[in-house]
C-alpha cells in the first residue's frame, strides 16, 4: 500500500489538486493507485507528478501524448497485433501518465517476486531432473505428463553451478483490497523489458522535471546485471563469451524489442537460418566465417527451436540446437523446456511447495485457480463457469471469460472441460486496480496491469525497478492486453 516515508503530504497541494481532479471519481468500487486509503485526497507519493500535470494544462498536455507518439514512430517503436491488417506497423501506445508507487510498496512486492523465482527454479531443476515433486505428492502427475510443454527430449539437460530460470517476468495485479496478486508467470522467454526500457527514454524527455522531482529509480542498472549474469555462464570457458538473441524473424510482435535489445546490450541479433550446430557446438554464420556461440538469449518458444528433435515442421528454430545444449557447448537463457512453468496448472500447488521446500509462506498469492483434474476443484469450476476465467493449461488458447458466454456456449464449455478435465483450470477474476490516464486531455480512471522483470544475480535474483505497465483501452475493459489493443504506461518507483 501507499506509504508517507519518502515523500510527505503537501497540505497547501491539496485544493489545487482537488480542483484538477474534480472529474476524475473518487468513490470507485475497487482499488485505485493514486487516491489514499480514504479515498479522499492523493496519495503523497503521487502528489508531485500530478501538481506538475496539473499545472500544464489540457493543451501542453496533448501536446506531448503528441511528441510521444512522434518519438515512439520516429525511433521504430512497433507493436505488431497479428488481428490488426496493418498491425506490423503500429507505433508502440504510450500513456503518457506514468503509473508511480511508493518504495515501501515496491520493497514488499520486489520480496515476494525474488521468492517466487527461487521456487519456480527450484520446480524447473526438479521437472527436469530427479521429480521429487511427484514422488513427495505435492503435484499429481497429471498435471506433468499431461502437457505438451513438458519436453521428454529435455529431460537431464541441467545447468550446473548456475540458475536454470535466468530471466523471468511476473504479470501483477492490485486486487480490490489494495494486495498484490500474481495473474501468471513468464519463463520460457519474457518480453516486455525492452519496451520498457524505451517508454522510459522517451518519459524522461516529455516529463523531464516531474521525473527529476519525483526521484525515480532508474532501470540502467538492472540491463547491466542481465549483461553480467549472462557474461557469467561460462566463465570456464573464455572471458567474453559470444551472446547472440536468436528471434523468429520481424513478423514477430515483439520484433522491434529483439532488435533493440540486442543494440543496447551489444549483442548479435539472428534467425535461425543463421545459426548451424557442427560437431555438437553451434556457430554463427559471419562474412569472414563460422563463429563459435556460448550463450542463446532466446525470444522463440520451446517446441520450435529445434525441428530435429521438437517440432519437426518449424523453420524458426536451429537443427541440433537441443543436442549441442546437452553436451553442455552451449547455455540457452532461458533453458528450453521452461515453458512449463507458465502452466496456469501449477499455480494451485505452489503455496504447498514453497511450504515444504522453502519453509516459507507465499509472499505473493497467486490469483485462486482450480485445476479440473480434481474432482472436487472440477465440480467447482463447472458449478461456477460464469463467474470465472477458463485456461487452458498449456496456453495454446486465449482464455474464456464465462461472463461473456451465452447459456448455449456455457454448455459447450462444459461439455469440453468434462472430455478433458486435466486440460483446464478455473480462476478467479480480479478486478484489476485503476490508475490515472490522459484520454482525449481528461484524467480518467483505467485498469492496469503490471509485469514485473527479474534476472538472476549473484546466487539470487535482481528485480527490475518498476516494469511494464499495461493499460486498459476502456472503462469497462476486463482484459489488459497490447494484443486487445491497450495502451502502455511507464512505471515509477519513488
Amino acid at each position: 500500500m501507499a506509504s508517507t516515508t519518502e515523500q510527505e503530504a503537501d497540505p497547501a497541494a491539496t485544493p489545487f489538486l482537488n480542483a484538477f481532479l474534480a472529474d476524475y471519481p473518487q468513490g470507485l468500487a475497487g482499488y485505485d493507485e493514486m487516491w489514499d486509503a480514504e479515498k479522499k485526497q492523493v496519495d503523497p507519493h503521487w502528489q508531485h507528478l500530478m501538481q506538475g500535470i496539473g499545472a500544464l494544462g489540457d493543451k501542453e498536455l496533448e501536446r506531448r501524448r503528441t511528441d510521444a507518439r512522434r518519438l515512439l514512430r520516429e525511433n521504430g517503436v512497433t507493436y505488431h497485433i497479428y488481428s490488426d491488417p496493418v498491425g506490423q506497423k503500429r507505433t508502440w501506445q504510450l500513456d503518457p501518465v506514468p503509473l508511480v508507487m511508493s518504495g515501501d510498496d515496491w520493497t514488499a512486492i520486489s520480496n515476494g517476486l525474488r521468492q517466487r523465482a527461487r521456487l519456480l527454479d527450484l520446480i524447473l531443476r526438479d521437472i527436469y531432473g530427479p521429480r521429487r515433486l511427484i514422488r513427495e505428492g505435492l503435484i499429481p502427475p497429471e498435471i506433468l505428463y499431461s502437457q505438451r510443454q513438458f519436453l521428454r527430449p529435455c529431460d537431464g539437460i541441467l545447468h550446473k553451478d548456475m540458475p536454470q530460470l535466468m530471466l523471468y517476468a511476473a504479470d501483477l495485479a492490485r486486487g480490490p483490497d489494495g494486495r498484490m496478486w500474481v495473474l501468471g508467470d513468464r519463463t520460457q522467454a519474457p518480453s516486455g523489458s525492452g519496451y520498457a526500457l524505451e517508454s522510459r527514454m522517451v518519459m524522461t524527455r516529455l516529463m523531464a522535471e516531474e521525473f527529476r522531482q519525483s526521484q525515480v529509480h532508474r532501470l540502467s542498472i538492472f540491463f547491466r546485471r542481465v549483461r553480467s549474469m549472462l557474461a557469467q555462464l561460462m566463465v570456464d570457458r573464455k572471458d567474453d563469451p559470444r551472446v547472440v538473441i536468436l528471434t523468429p524473424g520481424p513478423h514477430n510482435e515483439t520484433y522491434f524489442e529483439h532488435a533493440y535489445l540486442a543494440s543496447y546490450l551489444g549483442y548479435s541479433l539472428v534467425q535461425g537460418d543463421d545459426l548451424t550446430v557442427r560437431g555438437g557446438k553451434v556457430f554463427m554464420k559471419a562474412l569472414d566465417g563460422l563463429k563459435q556461440v556460448d550463450i542463446i538469449v532466446r525470444r522463440v518458444d520451446d517446441t520450435y527451436c529445434d525441428p530435429l528433435e521438437l517440432r519437426e515442421d518449424s523453420h524458426l528454430g536451429v537443427p541440433g540446437l537441443l543436442q549441442a545444449a546437452r553436451l553442455g557447448n552451449v547455455v540457452i537463457a532461458n533453458p528450453l523446456g521452461s515453458s512449463i512453468l507458465e502452466s496456469p496448472a501449477l499455480l494451485p500447488f505452489l503455496p504447498n511447495i514453497a511450504r515444504q521446500w522453502l519453509g516459507e509462506e507465499i509472499l505473493l498469492p497467486s490469483a485462486a485457480t482450480w485445476w479440473c483434474g480434481q474432482k472436487k476443484e472440477r465440480d467447482y469450476v463447472l458449478a461456477n463457469l460464469n463467474k470465472l476465467v477458463i485456461k487452458p493449461i498449456d496456453r495454446s488458447s486465449p482464455s474464456i471469460f464465462g461472463s461473456s458466454l451465452t447459456t448455449q456456449q456455457l454448455e459447450a464449455l462444459k461439455d469440453r472441460i468434462k472430455a478433458r478435465p486435466f486440460d483446464f483450470v478455473g480462476q478467479q477474476i480480479l478486478t484489476c486496480s485503476t490508475a490515472p490516464s490522459l484520454r482525449a486531455g481528461k484524467i480518467v480512471p483505467r485498469r492496469v496491469l503490471l509485469r514485473s522483470f527479474l534476472t538472476a544475480h549473484e546466487g539470487d535474483y535482481d528485480v527490475m525497478p518498476g516494469g511494464l505497465t499495461r493499460v486498459a483501452q476502456d472503462e469497462d475493459s476486463l482484459f489488459v492486453s497490447n494484443q486487445a489493443g491497450g495502451l502502455s504506461k511507464d512505471t515509477w518507483i519513488i
